[in-house]
């Protein structure tokens, strides 16, 4: 059982202050922001942003946002300079100065493309299902489904795969089924490439998130503070927060934990500047 974050500060804290650098990685849907009816309306609120933002300006720490949606609209949702952004589950990246395309899933990106023509045509008569082709996966949202006809959503889509000429994934979120390419690359993977392109020693891995194909990062960061957002029965996160809530006021705790302990390091640099001089 994942013990609640806010119940271990101390330990956490601590942790923090002793690493030479630290890398906070979030989801965005349900992780940042509330889910909307349709994606196209999830938005950060202007509490979270400036939070976003003014982690983002610590010298000692990295932002990464690694999420379902594709790399580009991430960007264009949180337009912070220095941010690492890891789409489509982190089959493609982008960072300060780094571009990445996990390539097997963009050789069959138009086997995907395929796919998701033939899901729109199977699911054209069903009100409020929307089929949405990210270039490396797919997402099916049933949010706006009667409740009567989920499960006619979820027979068509495994038949759907089940006829596809090229090999597939399937995995459910909320109120959403994934479809990703078969490739041995994960949001998992995509932190370490991140950390590898950070290239510091000593870096301490973040990563809050709510969705399933975020238990693939909870497992690869077994050294690192990793943290569930809302119930789940069985999950690889060591930490838990309640909701999107509890998530802005751990990254406020955790921006005012970094700002103390950049001052806390200036005052011994002058301290030990101030040594230097008087041995002098």
């Amino acid at each position: 059982m994942n013990q609640h974050l806010f119940d271990a500060v101390q330990e956490v804290e601590q942790r923090i202050i002793n690493a030479n650098h630290v890398l906070v990685c979030l989801d965005y849907d349900g992780t940042l922001t509330h889910f909307a009816a349709n994606p196209l309306g999830a938005h950060l609120s202007q509490q979270m942003e400036r939070v976003l933002l003014s982690l983002s300006e610590h010298g000692h720490a990295s932002l990464a946002i690694v999420s379902g949606r594709d790399r580009a609209d991430l960007q264009s949702r949180i337009s912070i300079p220095g941010v690492f952004y890891a789409g489509n589950h982190g089959l493609e990246i982008s960072g300060p100065g780094y571009m990445f395309v996990e390539p097997t899933a963009a050789e069959n990106s138009n086997a995907l493309k395929e796919l998701a023509q033939q899901l729109e045509a199977k699911l054209a008569s069903i009100t409020g299902a929307i089929v949405e082709n990210k270039g490396l996966t797919i997402s099916v949202h049933y949010r706006q489904v009667a409740a009567e006809q989920v499960d006619e959503v979820r027979s068509l889509v495994h038949a759907t795969l089940a006829a596809a000429k090229h090999p597939f994934v399937l995995s459910r979120g909320e109120k959403v089924f994934e479809i990703r390419p078969r490739v041995y690359w994960n949001k998992g993977n995509a932190v370490g490439w991140i950390q590898e392109k950070i290239d510091k020693p000593d870096i301490l891995a973040i990563y809050v998130g709510d969705d399933t194909t975020d238990e693939d990062a909870f497992a690869a960061l077994d050294d690192g503070i990793t943290v569930k957002v809302g119930e789940a029965l069985e999950t690889a996160a060591r930490y838990k927060v309640s909701g999107t809530a509890e998530v802005r006021k751990l990254l406020e705790w955790l921006d005012e934990v970094l700002e103390h302990k950049a001052l806390r390091q200036a005052e011994a640099c002058a301290s030990a500047a101030g040594s230097d001089t008087l041995l002098a």
